[in-house]
């Protein structure tokens, strides 16, 4: 059964999408909400700005809702790899109300999967009663691209969990003498197959205890080559599209790939990373459950 996906070309109207898509029957008063957002490299444009996600903020308070912002420290070395520093640039960038966990407040999560049995993940998000991923939907060079799914799973992985999805302990030769797991440091080896189903598992285990508590948006505006990880932003590869919002996670990002295919009259993002198989997040996401490629889009 094809999964509804609502469209509006105008990226004003998140509030409006919010209330289209049936988001306001999933929040109940004095829900705390999380809302998974990536709050930007410093250095970088276009991670999505606080005005532009404010109508959805503003829709859950109206419920009763208690919203806030919330990501997971980065496995790199940089101002998003701790707490403190952390806050501090989403401050910076506008959002005042946010929560970024330590380390060690960390959920772990039973998924039993193929690569995982259990997954690390942010506290706060997993603790919430309800969860809104606003993701910035962009490419990636890893995984093709980064839509919600990725939002999902990397971006609520602790930093133990990032390191885990990026690794491939089983065909790495410095494994016997590898300390990165005690000391938590990057470790980039996994294929970008590999790393599209690990992050995938962690999406799961991120919304697997939530049930009808979850909503996705993807912002397809300034659709940069790469992640808002990185310190600038390369012009985008497409005009501007619109906000799509859906119960689907898998469905919401099929269509956005469409859209930006669409408008940029080829697969973007295989030309962009030609050695990355971007269908690979979708196929296994799809596999495990978290749902369908099959979807009917809402133009609103």
């Amino acid at each position: 059964m094809a999964s509804k996906v609502y469209f509006t070309i105008d990226p004003t109207q998140a509030a409006a999408l919010f209330e289209a898509a049936g988001f306001d029957q999933i929040i109940t008063p004095d829900d705390s909400v999380a809302l998974k957002i990536h709050f930007g490299e410093p250095g970088n444009t276009a991670y999505l700005k606080p005005d532009q996600v404010r109508g959805v903020t503003e829709s859950i308070v109206k419920l009763g809702g208690k919203p806030f912002y919330t990501d997971c420290n980065t496995l790199y070395k940089g101002p998003r790899d701790n707490t403190k520093d952390h806050l501090e640039v989403a401050r910076q960038h506008g959002f005042t109300n946010a929560i970024i966990p330590e380390e060690n407040d960390c959920e772990q999560v039973e998924v039993n999967l193929k690569h995982f049995k259990k997954v690390f993940l942010g506290g706060p998000a997993v603790r919430a009663k309800a969860l809104i991923a606003l993701t910035h939907f962009k490419g990636h060079d890893t995984t093709g691209f980064g839509g919600t799914l990725k939002n999902l799973g990397m971006g609520l992985g602790t930093r133990l969990g990032k390191l885990r999805m990026h690794q491939d302990c089983k065909n790495c030769p410095e494994l016997k003498t590898c300390k990165k797991n005690q000391t938590i440091e990057s470790c980039w080896v996994g294929s970008p197959t590999l790393v599209q189903e690990k992050m995938v598992e962690y999406a799961f285990g991120a919304v697997k205890d939530k049930k009808s508590k979850v909503g996705y948006f993807n912002f397809i505006i300034n659709v940069t080559p790469n992640c808002d990880c990185y310190d600038r932003s390369d012009p985008p590869i497409v005009p501007d599209i619109g906000i799509l919002a859906s119960f689907d996670p898998v469905a919401i990002d099929q269509a956005s790939i469409d859209l930006v295919n669409q408008a940029g009259g080829h697969d973007m993002f295989k030309k962009l990373y030609p050695n990355v198989d971007w269908t690979v997040q979708l196929k296994y996401a799809e596999e495990i459950g978290l749902g369908s490629r099959k979807y009917e889009l809402v133009v609103k």
